[in-house]
């Protein structure tokens, strides 16, 4: 491993390192707009110049494209290093149209921050000689150009050639008429064409759906994890603070891509990213309901002693056969650890699942994204969370079973068990089975089928972690507050164990989630605390091996 010097710092860095990376191990930042970790080097910007002294001899090196080397001494802020910073911003500056007060990228741009860090300098260019290209140009159905504001780094098409495995942009023409645009008869509309805009050093690449809606400063960032499929790629939520909300309606406002090397690198789909709109959307439940009472203030007291005067009264004539479960993958690990606890456990109920029907399938890619939409079928199946114990029971015999009348109680959360039934059969339903207890997120059939029903929060509005496909356990933050009345799954299990003779001593999910890891053996030994920022694999359960991310595409290799 090559030893060497940076501003007088030594630090020993893997063979092929090249000086971007070797200063990062020593949080020294080289300036510098193609280079990207996830991308080839290109080495176009020319911003990363450095000054190195080798073997006795001093020279100017671009630091992207330069390996670290034994007994190496590289200079990041010499003289000749800043002028030459100095003249590569005024080279890109001279026809960069002066859009900072409505750009999109204002508050986040490099080429404003490298500015005011290395430039400083007096225009010698006047308004009015700077070259024009397209604006406001759509490149495809979510993303802007804004060609005047490019600096070429072709970062975009890179990203587009070598993880998205598509050649829809490219830079056309030569010298000072080149020009980032669409490749001839093609689109920007990839399942990652969102990734160009987080590429984009500057503000030439905008997202249709964040465009002109917030300024970033107002913006807050929470680490979370994206719900969007089985992958759980790593994200950040980017909200905005309750005194600074002009459309009460959309607490978020985007979703950005969180670096977890493991897991989806530096990169989200289309589909996990704009999946936010759900948590703000119309048909969020925002208030209990209730078809047993004229009194539409109902509490959750009153709901959950109805509920437990029910279970009771049928598991007491006909036994726990009476009682059946519906839950959800995509419930936390919490939720379900409380649910298996409360039902399975205490109360002996057999006939439980998480899945119902054809479930949804969406896209899956040799890239990122998953057939499966449910975010913690894993860890549904690691809990044992249906079918219970020995039995084979499914969802469908469940709702087989309630249409026929075997049971006298269904708990269900999430599904829209009406979806597939005729009007009869919904009637015949409601008929035979005595008592229906529904939690979900949002407006349905259901509801409208259901004598009580509870609205839960989403995962953006609180604290829980979730196993993805591979068997690594992550966790969420809360940004802010679930919307109305709306309250965590697992603090309803908590609730309505007390009102069944089941009291468990959990007060917040850190506690739920440890009592995981002390029951369940392929959580065994993982804490709150110790999953940290990039989660945990199951005990048990190897790492998978590193994947770099990349398509299989042939255009990868150009």
């Amino acid at each position: 491993m090559p030893k060497l010097e940076i501003d007088g710092k030594p630090v020993e860095v893997p063979a092929g390192t090249n000086l971007i990376e070797a200063a990062k191990r020593l949080n020294i930042e080289i300036p510098h707009y193609c280079f990207h970790p996830g991308l080839s080097v290109v080495g176009s910007c020319r911003m990363c110049q450095v000054e190195v002294e080798l073997n006795g001899r001093k020279s100017l090196v671009i630091g992207c494209n330069t390996a670290a080397a034994d007994g190496m001494k590289v200079i990041i802020n010499s003289d000749v290093v800043e002028r030459t910073r100095r003249s590569v911003l005024e080279f890109y500056l001279q026809n960069h149209p002066l859009d900072c007060p409505i750009c999109d990228d204002a508050g986040e741009c490099d080429l404003q921050n490298y500015y005011m860090r290395y430039g400083l300098h007096d225009s010698r260019v006047e308004l009015d000689e700077k070259r024009h290209k397209h604006k406001v140009h759509d490149v495809g159905p979510t993303v802007v150009l804004d060609s005047e504001r490019c600096i070429l780094c072709s970062r975009c098409a890179r990203f587009c050639r070598e993880i998205a495995g598509v050649d829809e942009l490219g830079i056309f023409s030569h010298g000072g008429e080149s020009e980032l645009m669409n490749v001839p008869g093609k689109l920007l509309e990839n399942d990652y064409a969102g990734n160009v805009v987080d590429l984009c050093p500057v503000g030439a690449l905008t997202d249709k759906d964040f465009r002109f809606k917030r300024r970033v400063w107002y913006l807050q960032r929470t680490p979370s994890v994206c719900m969007g499929c089985s992958r759980g790629c790593n994200i950040y939520v980017d909200w905005e603070t309750e005194r600074s909300y002009k459309n009460p309606q959309r607490r978020i406002q985007r979703l950005k891509p969180r670096f977890n090397r493991l897991v989806n690198e530096w990169w989200m789909c289309d589909r996990g990213r704009y999946s936010y709109h759900a948590v703000d959307a119309e048909n969020r439940l925002r208030t209990l309901r209730t078809k047993s009472d004229t009194d539409p203030h109902t509490t959750l007291d009153q709901i959950l002693e109805r509920a437990a005067a029910k279970i009771k009264t049928a598991i007491s004539k006909h036994g726990a056969k009476s009682v059946a479960v519906l839950g959800s993958a995509h419930s936390s690990n919490e939720d379900l650890f409380l649910l298996k606890k409360l039902f399975a456990e205490h109360l002996k109920v057999q006939s439980m699942d998480v899945t119902l029907g054809k479930e949804p399938k969406g896209k899956e890619d040799e890239i990122l994204m998953k057939a499966d939409l449910a975010p913690n079928r894993r860890g549904a199946l690691e809990i044992g969370v249906g079918p219970w114990s020995d039995s084979t029971i499914s969802g469908d015999d469940i709702l087989s079973g309630a249409l026929d009348g075997d049971y006298e109680v269904l708990i269900v959360v999430g599904h829209d068990i009406t979806r597939g039934l005729s009007a009869k059969e919904q009637a015949k339903l409601d008929q035979n089975c005595d008592y229906i207890l529904y939690l979900g997120t949002h407006d349905n059939a259901t509801c409208a089928l259901a004598d009580d029903v509870i609205s839960i929060a989403m995962w953006a509005e609180r604290e829980a972690s979730y196993t993805n496909f591979q068997g690594r356990v992550q966790k969420t933050q809360q940004p802010f507050p679930p919307l109305g009345e709306a309250l965590c799954e697992w603090r309803v299990w908590n609730e309505l164990g007390k009102k069944l003779g089941f009291t468990v001593p959990y007060l917040n999910v850190d506690d739920v989630f440890d009592a995981i890891g002390g029951s369940i053996a392929s959580f065994k030994g993982l804490t709150w605390e110790g999953l940290g920022a990039e989660g945990k694999m199951l005990t048990g359960v190897a790492e998978p091996p590193y994947r770099k991310v990349q398509s299989a595409h042939p255009l990868a290799a150009y």
